[in-house]
């Protein structure tokens, strides 16, 4: 995963994401005009390249191709984004898990020094 260019925005994109998006770019390019262009104005990101505002096109025309995937993009960042911290709980929880078997097994032990 990295940061890719897209309508002068940073990106952050999958490979397999980046070769679709050209792709895409590709099928709609001929003669004059450009297929990066279909993006220009749709989206708006931070500087992490995470989408935040998918905007409907209304100052240029678009296909509907291209809106689908920006859509998909940015559910799929966000799915990332949840994912990770998803993640990093459940590793918090271990070791405070850990942390409290551990101060349990020191208090099982101070026990056993006492007579029953």
């Amino acid at each position: 995963m990295g940061l890719k260019i897209i309508n002068n925005q940073k990106v952050e994109m999958t490979d397999d994401e980046w070769n679709l998006y050209q792709k895409i770019v590709q099928s709609y390019t001929s003669g004059q005009n450009k297929g990066e262009d279909l993006f220009i104005d749709l989206f708006v990101s931070d500087d992490n390249g995470i989408i935040k505002f998918i905007k409907p096109p209304s100052k240029r025309q678009t296909s509907f191709e291209v809106f689908l995937f920006l859509i998909s993009l940015f559910q799929h960042q966000h799915l990332r984004l949840m994912y990770g911290q998803v993640s990093d709980i459940c590793l918090q929880m271990k070791n405070k898990m850990k942390e409290m078997d551990d101060k349990m097994a020191a208090f099982d032990e101070k026990m056993k020094q006492f007579p029953s």
